[in-house]
């Protein structure tokens, strides 16, 4: 029993240490709205700046987006504390018409491991 209690400590000390070090998300903006905008066959980009206010490497498992038309491009490389990046927000307009709400979810060693953007805007005449 001893042992348990003593390994349940050693690891709660552990993961404390883990908490305060860790990689920090602080983005710009985490939402873009385009506006209205004429229909066509672009793909609208927008550029999320962030910093890495963390104290750790900031590293980007993976991007999801919230449907094929939604595209996102972003570094594959550790972000250093104190250093900018960008993750780019795409919208594939061809075809499309009316309002639109997208969503970028990105997982990273981050607390929240999850963060969210998202692009909005309205396509018509």
């Amino acid at each position: 029993m001893k042992k348990v209690l003593s390994l349940a400590f050693l690891l709660s000390l552990a993961f404390t240490g883990f908490s305060h070090a860790q990689a920090t998300f602080s983005f710009e903006q985490t939402a873009h709205d385009f506006g209205t905008i004429k229909p066509g066959k672009d793909t609208l980009w927008y550029d999320f700046v962030f910093i890495n206010k963390g104290t750790e490497p900031l590293e980007i498992a993976s991007v999801k987006t919230s449907c094929d038309c939604t595209l996102a491009q972003w570094p594959k490389t550790a972000i250093q504390p104190g250093k900018k990046a960008t993750i780019k927000g795409g919208f594939k307009i061809e075809g499309k018409s009316g309002p639109f709400d997208k969503s970028i979810i990105i997982i990273a060693n981050t607390s929240p491991a999850t963060t969210f953007l998202t692009i909005t805007g309205d396509i018509k005449e």
